[in-house]
C-alpha cells in the first residue's frame, strides 16, 4: 500500500516522517520523533510576510473583502489580521475644530474586527422604524448616481468623553456621527493631515504586529491616491521580508452600490442616525473621495506593483505581478466572490454501527436509525428547496457522479480494502471543482464516498437534484487506528493516546495514511472554492472533523477551537454567508415526530 502523501509538508517542501507501524513500539516511536516546531510555526515562517493594502472608494466593499480573506487565510493556517484605520479614526478625540494638534497619539488596542451588533436597529430608542426606512431609501439610490445632496447641513461632531483613554471605543451617540463628512474633504488640511496620519500608524501598527508572529496584515483603509499609495509602499518596503499586495475594489453597478450603502449605514458611523440624515452625509463623504479618487494606473506598474482590481465584487477580476504562493492563493480565492443569497446545509451522516459501538474511521453501514434521519432529511430538504419543473436539458447528468474534478486522471483519493476501512493513496494538488451547480438545480447534493454518507443520495432524483459523491469529503483517516475506540488507544498506545490529547489539531493518527486535522483543511480547500463559487443552495452530508472544519471556515472559529466543536449527529446546520459574517439556523431531528425541529440560530458547543 502506498504511503499517502501529506499535502501541507509536500507544499513546504518537508517529509510528513508518520512512517508505518505494525507494532506498540513503533507506534509510540513516532511521537517521540516529532519535531518540536510545528507544521503551523513552519507554516508562518517560510516565505516572505504580506502586507494587504486595500483600495477603493467607501461602500465599495472592501471590509467585506478584508473579513472573508482574513477568514479564508486564518482557516488555512496563516497568522492573519485585519487592521481598519477607520477604527483607529472612531477611537480618536474628535471636537468641533478638529485639528491636528487635536489628534492624540492613540496607544490603545485597536480592534480590527469590530461587532455592528447589540440592540436590534429598530429596537433602538427612534421615532421611526428604521430598517424600512433604510431599505426603501437605498433602493431609490440604485437608478441615481451617487453625489452630494445640494444644501446639505454639516452633521455636527461630538465631543468624546473624558474616560476615552480608558476604552477603546467611544460610545455611540444618538443622532450624530463622530466624523461628518466635512472630515473627508480633502480641501480640509487639517483633517487630511489627520488622515494621513492616521493610516501611517495603522501601518506602523500592522508592520509591529507582522514583526511578532504574523503572517498577513491587511490594512482596510481607502487609499484612494497615488500619493497616499506611494508613502504607504515606501514605509514596507523599508521592511526586510515583507512585501505589499494592494487590491482595489471597483464597483460601478448603482445596485451593488446601493446595496453596500445600506450596510454601510449599519456601522459605527451611521447606526443610531436617522436614515435620510446618514444617507445624505455619506453621499457627500463619497462625493468628497470622487473629487481625488485615483485608481491604481499604468504609472504604479512601472513601479512592478502587486495588485488585484476586482470589479462589481468578483465579476472581473485583474491581476498584476502576482508572484509567489500566498499572493496567488488570494487571486484564485477572490475570483470566486461574489454576494449573491444562497444558504449552505451541513450535516453529519445518520447513525452508524461504529457510532453505536465508540470505533473510529472504517466504512460501516447506517443504523435503522440513522436510515430513518437519512429519508427525513431528503424530504425536509424537498421541502426547503422544490425540485423545478422536468425539462429536457435537465436530464443529461448521471444520479451520482464520481468527483473527479478533484483530482487528475489516476489520482485515486481513497480506495477501500477488503475489510471496509478506508486506504490512502497519493493526494494531488487541490484543484477546483468544475461546474458542479451549473444545471442551475434547486439544490446541490454533496456527500463523501462512505456507505454512511451516501445513503442519502437514494433518496434524491437525479434529474431533478445535483448529487455529488465526493472523496475530499471522507471523514479523517485514523491510519493505523481505523476501526478501534478510543480504549483500545488509550490501552494498548498510551503515548499515542497523551499525543492526540495534548494537542488534536496537530496530531496525526499513525499508520499509512494516518492524517491531522491541518491535513484535512488542506483536503477540503477545493470543497471550500467550489462552495463560495456556487450561487445555489448546497447540502453538505459528511463526518465529524469534516463538519468542524467547515464550520470553522464559515463561522470564523479559531484553529485552535476546531478540534472541540460539538457537531452532534442528527443535526441540520443552516448558513447564510453575509457580508458581516455567517448567519446560522439549527434543526434537529426527532425521531418520534420522524421530522425536523428548529432549535435556534447560532452555533453553540
Amino acid at each position: 500500500m502506498e504511503k499517502r502523501k501529506d499535502m501541507t509538508s509536500s507544499l513546504l517542501g518537508m517529509d510528513r516522517g508518520a512512517g508505518s507501524a505494525s507494532s506498540v513500539s513503533s507506534l509510540t516511536s513516532v511521537s517521540s520523533a516529532r519535531p518540536r516546531r510545528d507544521i503551523l510555526e513552519l507554516k508562518n515562517e517560510i516565505g516572505p510576510k504580506y502586507i494587504i493594502l486595500m483600495v477603493g472608494l467607501p461602500a465599495r466593499g472592501k471590509s467585506y473583502i478584508c473579513k472573508k480573506l482574513c477568514r479564508y487565510l486564518s482557516w488555512c493556517g496563516f497568522n492573519t489580521k485585519v487592521f481598519n484605520v477607520g477604527n483607529r479614526r472612531r477611537v480618536m478625540n474628535t471636537n468641533d475644530t478638529c485639528t491636528v494638534e487635536s489628534y492624540p497619539n492613540v496607544k490603545a488596542p485597536i480592534i480590527t474586527e469590530p461587532s455592528f451588533t447589540g440592540l436590534p436597529i429598530d429596537s433602538q430608542p427612534t421615532a421611526i422604524p428604521r430598517n424600512k426606512r433604510l431599505e426603501a431609501i437605498c433602493e431609490g439610490l440604485s437608478n441615481q448616481q451617487l453625489s452630494a445632496p445640494p444644501n446639505m447641513g454639516i452633521v455636527p461632531l461630538r465631543t468624546a468623553p473624558q474616560t476615552f483613554m480608558s476604552s477603546p471605543v467611544v460610545p455611540p451617540v444618538h443622532g450624530v456621527t463622530p466624523h461628518d463628512a466635512h472630515f473627508f474633504d480633502n480641501t480640509n488640511q487639517d483633517a487630511k493631515a489627520i488622515r494621513e496620519r492616521l493610516a501611517l500608524d495603522t501601518l506602523d501598527e500592522l508592520i509591529l504586529w507582522l514583526n511578532h508572529g504574523g503572517k498577513v496584515a491587511i490594512h482596510d483603509a481607502t487609499n484612494s491616491t497615488v500619493e497616499r499609495r506611494k508613502s504607504l509602499l515606501e514605509r514596507v518596503e523599508r521592511e526586510p521580508g515583507i512585501r505589499a499586495l494592494f487590491i482595489e475594489s471597483i464597483c460601478p453597478d448603482p445596485a451593488v452600490l446601493a446595496q453596500n450603502i445600506q450596510m454601510k449605514l449599519n456601522g459605527p458611523d451611521y447606526k443610531f442616525m436617522d436614515p435620510e440624515v446618514a444617507i445624505n452625509d455619506f453621499q457627500a463623504r463619497i462625493a468628497n473621495y470622487e473629487k481625488v479618487y485615483e485608481t491604481i494606473s499604468e504609472a504604479e506598474e512601472k513601479r512592478d506593483v502587486s495588485y488585484i482590481k476586482i470589479i462589481n465584487v468578483g465579476q472581473k477580476i485583474i491581476a498584476n505581478c502576482i508572484r509567489g504562493y500566498l499572493p496567488s492563493q488570494c487571486v484564485f480565492y477572490l475570483m470566486q466572490m461574489h454576494i449573491k443569497q444562497r444558504t449552505i446545509y451541513l450535516t453529519r451522516h445518520g447513525q452508524s454501527d461504529f457510532n453505536l459501538s465508540e470505533r473510529i474511521g472504517g466504512d460501516p453501514p447506517v443504523t435503522l436509525l440513522g436510515r430513518k434521519y437519512s429519508i427525513a432529511l431528503a424530504r425536509f430538504m424537498k421541502q426547503l428547496c422544490p425540485a423545478k419543473p422536468h425539462t429536457e436539458s435537465s436530464t443529461t447528468s448521471p444520479s451520482q457522479k464520481e468527483s473527479n474534478y478533484f483530482a487528475s486522471s489516476g489520482d485515486e483519493l481513497f480506495t477501500s480494502n477488503s475489510s471496509g476501512f478506508q486506504t490512502g493513496t497519493a493526494t494531488p494538488d487541490p484543484t477546483p471543482m468544475t461546474n458542479v451547480s451549473d444545471r442551475n438545480a434547486p439544490l446541490s447534493v454533496f456527500t463523501s464516498t462512505l456507505r454512511r454518507t451516501m445513503d442519502i443520495t437514494d433518496q434524491f432524483d437525479p434529474d431533478e437534484y445535483e448529487v455529488n459523491n465526493v472523496r475530499f469529503l471522507n471523514e479523517i483517516y485514523a491510519g493505523s487506528f481505523e476501526g478501534l475506540t478510543y480504549a483500545d488507544i488509550e490501552r494498548d498506545h498510551p503515548l499515542e493516546f497523551a499525543a492526540r490529547k495534548r494537542n488534536k489539531l496537530l496530531y496525526r493518527y499513525p499508520g499509512s495514511g494516518g492524517e491531522s486535522y491541518i491535513d484535512v483543511i488542506e483536503r477540503l480547500r477545493p470543497v471550500i472554492i467550489e462552495l463560495e463559487r456556487m450561487q445555489s443552495d448546497a447540502l453538505v452530508v459528511t463526518h465529524q472533523v469534516v463538519l468542524r472544519t467547515l464550520l470553522a471556515y464559515f463561522l470564523g472559529i479559531p484553529l485552535h477551537e476546531m478540534p472541540t466543536l460539538v457537531v452532534p449527529l442528527h443535526t441540520l446546520y443552516c448558513l447564510k454567508p453575509q457580508p458581516y459574517g455567517t448567519d446560522v439556523t439549527r434543526y434537529t431531528y426527532n425521531p418520534e415526530l420522524d421530522d425536523f425541529e428548529y432549535v435556534g440560530t447560532g452555533y453553540e458547543s
